[in-house]
């Protein structure tokens, strides 16, 4: 039996991509697996600039899931076989990192943007 969507350590994706967020199955599951770890990373908006709504989707393929020998419902991973694997499958700790990299990044921008007007005003003085 094949379903739109797979369940894989409590976050909801489609199927045929493994995406959170998939224009071609015109879905968005961010907000429903948002509900899921919202406790855990409350304190996230606080520390960067963007909430959780406007986070990167995730593709449950690209973490490694594959369908479960055992089972046509479940997903494992292909490190450990493992289903619902808590180290593949830590959505809380994908999220984390993927925030602190925005973060990093959007600090390199914003102290290039200030080298980068020092040196223009050199030029012209």
């Amino acid at each position: 039996m094949t379903t739109s969507s797979i369940l894989v350590n409590k976050f909801t994706f489609c199927t045929k991509h493994g995406d959170e967020l998939c224009n071609l199955c015109s879905v968005d599951h961010r907000l429903t697996n948002n509900v899921q770890i919202e406790d855990e990373l409350n304190n996230l908006e606080d520390v960067f600039e963007f909430g959780l709504e406007e986070r990167q989707p995730i593709n449950v393929y690209a973490h490694g899931a594959v369908a479960a020998i055992s089972t046509e419902e479940s997903y494992e991973c292909e490190d450990h076989r493992e289903i619902d694997c808590s180290q593949c499958f830590n959505w809380v700790h994908i999220i984390q990192q993927e925030t602190q990299e925005v973060a990093e990044l959007g600090s390199w921008l914003e102290r290039r943007e200030r080298w980068s007007a020092v040196g223009q005003f050199e030029l012209y003085r």
